[in-house]
């Protein structure tokens, strides 16, 4: 017998209801839905591209013109100091431009050291060495004649032994010395201003103290070697240029000169009698004065060689044209102290007018070295600041119309920078 609540139907839904999640149970996110892409067209390899588009930059303000100092330091920057120095040196006052002066002055240091350059190449660097060789030759031969009056040395054949050995050992010596050392000018002339200098000096200072002639030679020998040892010294030390040695010996020259002149001209007058000895230290420390003089005026000044040498022409024409004119003047009534005195003021005279004519000489060498002016192909060339020469003509190729094909050449009789 079967009680009426539990029929199979209700059993059923019972087990429904407890088999059924929670009400309160979040439902599963839905899954997305699928994409589908759609494949694309192939490309048309005749299609034209698509156009590019170009934004326009800004139009950017124009430059100011620059000024003309400002040209011209672009100007000699560009052409390294070749050109527009002196437009630049025109500029030295301008409150605008005070680099001016500095400029100016480092590119005359600037051209200089190019023209002392090229001039060392062209030599090879070592153009000192044949002018050490020589005078340490002759020094050696005198050496030579040197022992022989000291150790009185006699015979037809005896007397020719020593100066061949001493001729031999200073040109050995000498090329030993400098076979792998590059000697300039400036360092050989340091060398042989001692052998020079030392020799000289040490013979007047012997006269002056009344030595004796193998005293005087010894003496001069003696001093000859201590000046040559600190020639050499010097020389490896500061390598001084050919002008600054070069002036130290024209110290030396007109040093001595002008002490022999002086002393011919006052000495008469203040003693009757003057002795060769007081003549000597006279001239010994004229000498030494000279020297002096000369090593202060080279560490001052940066003279070329060349320039030196023309101020010693100077004094040398400035002295016989004292000289010269006291004789016209005078005539055969003229003494020795008006004449040696119109010598001496000659000759100081001589070494002004000379220093004075040159002072822009070494500048104007270094310009001309370093000026492009000879590369104008014309017989008469303009450079760019204006002064004419004479240029290097050459063939100038004509091409024809097409500016391809050479139908000529032709020679320019002017030419240059306008």
């Amino acid at each position: 017998m079967t009680r009426p609540g539990s029929s199979p139907v209700l059993v059923l839904v019972a087990v429904l209801v407890l088999a059924s999640p929670p009400a309160f149970a979040a439902d599963p996110p839905p899954a997305p839905p699928a994409t589908i892409v759609a494949p694309l067209p192939p490309a048309d390899p005749n299609a034209p591209p698509p156009p590019t588009v170009t934004i326009p930059p800004e139009a950017a303000p124009p430059a100011a013109a620059p000024s003309p100092a400002d040209a011209a330091l672009r100007r000699v920057l560009r052409s390294s100091c070749h050109d527009g120095l002196a437009e630049v040196r025109a500029h030295d006052k301008d409150p605008d431009a005070p680099w001016a002066s500095t400029i100016s002055r480092l590119c005359d240091d600037i051209l200089l050291e190019k023209m002392q350059s090229r001039s060392r190449s062209v030599t090879g660097g070592n153009e000192g060495r044949g002018r050490l060789v020589l005078w340490s030759s002759l020094y050696g031969i005198w050496l030579g004649i040197a022992t022989d009056l000291m150790f009185e040395v006699d015979g037809d054949r005896a007397v020719i032994v020593a100066p061949l050995l001493g001729m031999g050992a200073g040109l050995g010596l000498s090329l030993a010395a400098t076979s792998s050392y590059q000697l300039t000018v400036g360092e050989a002339y340091t060398i042989i201003t001692g052998l020079d200098y030392g020799s000289f000096n040490g013979a007047l200072w012997a006269g002056g103290f009344d030595l004796t002639d193998k005293g005087v030679v010894g003496a001069t020998v003696a001093t000859s070697i201590a000046a040559t040892s600190v020639g050499v010294l010097v020389a490896n030390a500061k390598s001084p240029s050919a002008g600054d040695i070069e002036l130290v010996r024209s110290g030396l020259l007109w040093g001595t000169v002008g002490g022999f002149l002086a002393t011919a001209a006052i000495g008469p007058s203040v003693t009757n009698n003057i002795r060769a000895e007081s003549v000597f230290k006279i001239a010994a420390a004229s000498m030494d004065a000279g020297f002096v003089t000369g090593v202060a005026l080279a560490n001052y000044f940066n003279l070329s060689k060349n320039r030196v040498l023309i101020i010693d022409a100077g004094g040398l024409a400035g002295g016989l044209a004292g000289a010269g004119i006291a004789w016209l003047v005078a005539g055969s009534d003229s003494n020795g102290q008006a004449i040696a005195g119109a010598a001496l003021g000659g000759m100081l005279g001589g070494i002004g007018v000379a220093a004075y004519a040159t002072r822009d000489l070494d500048e104007q060498d270094a310009a001309s070295i370093v000026s492009s002016r000879s590369s104008v192909p014309a017989v008469f060339a303009r450079d760019s600041d204006g002064r004419w020469s004479a240029g290097s003509p050459g063939p100038v190729p004509v091409f024809d119309g097409t500016g391809r094909r050479l139908i000529g050449a032709t020679f320019n009789a002017v030419g240059g920078n306008f």
